[in-house]
């Protein structure tokens, strides 16, 4: 133990620590994450097991996980686990159970770390400024024409894609990010951090986080004045599309044609892609065709021949519900609702149409992209939850 020199506060080195870890994180994120989106995983699961180790060592015992959360992960854990049983693809099940266990353990320390609220107010000063960084850094490589990227990434064609998933994430912790920061007295700064998101997601290249952004300012509006209405219409309106989705695919099999003219290639793909898996889903209904497996399951020589884009190369499905449908079966579904569900039902207060906002936000994105074993995916939600916790309380906002 130290004395602060400015407080005459006795302080543990593992909690000085600890904060400054988890500033520094937080600071770099909205730049790193939004520059390459997979380092949203390291560096917030990484935070979140240091946190941990610090926490234990300062107070002789781990921090309380969020039970309810605890016990969906496990229920869907062994779903997959369960698929082992009788699965397309052993080795492809083995290696996503040992990385979904991963992101489970890894979201759920991320979703109990303790903070303070003195350190939440430190948090959301500095987090403001790092959004703006983080989006000015984006306009400027993007009418620069990628000189950033290209020095990452190299010489590929499409090399603006690459900020396609650090925007996504961007808009989904935009919500709680502008609740913190309205409820602490912030409100212009609120919106000048929304906008800011909002400009960054025009100048970007993804029709995703474009799509959840104005998703999440819909739900936004409608929340603003009949929340409870918007929250049981959302609950309602997902539970419904994901337990119809596969359904609603075949039905819709027969009229890429009539789209094509309107809808880019690479929505014309997703279409064909959601064709042939749908047809598996029907298939294997029940018990899906284990974990992993979306990228290896059979395409008929019927199928193939009626595509323009999709062939037998493998490809993940760009939508998470139906790859739920396809390797985990109305089982991991039901889980996966299960946890919205959960999610809807906590979200209470007068910041209420923020959290609306973010969840469906995220929503959408999962039925446009990411595979349901993406972990920077999953981190960037885990963060918006540990950011929402962070809200003050009614009484002082």
């Amino acid at each position: 133990m130290y004395q602060n020199q400015i407080t005459g506060q006795r302080q543990n080195p593992f909690s000085t620590i600890r904060h400054s870890l988890f500033l520094a994180v937080f600071a770099v994120l909205p730049v790193a994450g939004l520059v390459s989106g997979p380092a949203y995983a390291p560096l917030l699961f990484g935070l979140a097991g240091l946190s941990a180790l610090l926490w234990a060592a300062e107070n002789r015992r781990w921090p309380e996980t969020d039970k309810a959360a605890a016990l969906i992960a496990l229920l869907f854990l062994l779903v997959c686990a369960f698929g082992l049983t009788d699965t397309f693809s052993p080795h492809l099940t083995r290696t996503r159970l040992a990385q979904m266990l991963g992101i489970a353990v890894g979201s759920l320390l991320l979703l109990g770390l303790p903070v303070g609220e003195q350190l939440a107010d430190r948090l959301f000063k500095v987090l403001f400024w790092a959004v703006l960084a983080g989006v000015a850094v984006l306009v400027a490589d993007t009418v620069l024409g990628y000189p950033l990227q290209h020095a990452l990434g190299g010489a590929a064609e499409n090399i603006g894609t690459k900020y396609n998933r650090g925007i996504i994430a961007l808009v989904v912790l935009s919500w709680p990010l502008s609740a913190n920061l309205a409820a602490r007295g912030e409100r212009l700064r609120a919106w000048l951090l929304l906008g800011a998101v909002t400009m960054g997601s025009v100048v970007g290249l993804s029709a995703t986080g474009l799509a959840a952004l104005l998703a999440g300012f819909a739900v936004w509006l409608v929340a603003s004045v009949v929340p409870r209405f918007a929250a049981t219409a959302l609950g309602t309106g997902m539970s419904g599309l994901a337990l119809a989705l596969p359904a609603l695919m075949r039905a819709a099999s027969g009229h890429r044609g009539e789209l094509a003219s309107v809808v880019k290639s690479s929505g014309i793909h997703r279409l064909e892609i959601w064709d042939y898996m749908s047809a598996r889903i029907l298939e294997r209904p029940i018990a899906g065709w284990g974990l992993g497996a979306a990228k290896v399951v059979p395409i008929r020589a019927g199928e193939l021949a009626g595509y323009l884009y999709a062939d037998a190369t493998g490809i993940y499905p760009h939508n998470q519900w139906i790859e739920l449908w396809l390797e985990t079966g109305l089982p991991g579904v039901l889980a996966a609702l299960a946890l919205v569900l959960l999610v809807l039902w906590r979200l209470r207060g007068p910041w209420r149409a923020y959290g609306l906002a973010s969840v469906a936000a995220a929503l959408t994105a999962s039925l446009l992209n990411f595979e349901i074993t993406t972990d920077s995916w999953w981190a960037s939600l885990a963060a918006a939850a540990l950011l929402f916790r962070l809200l003050p309380h009614e009484r002082d906002a």
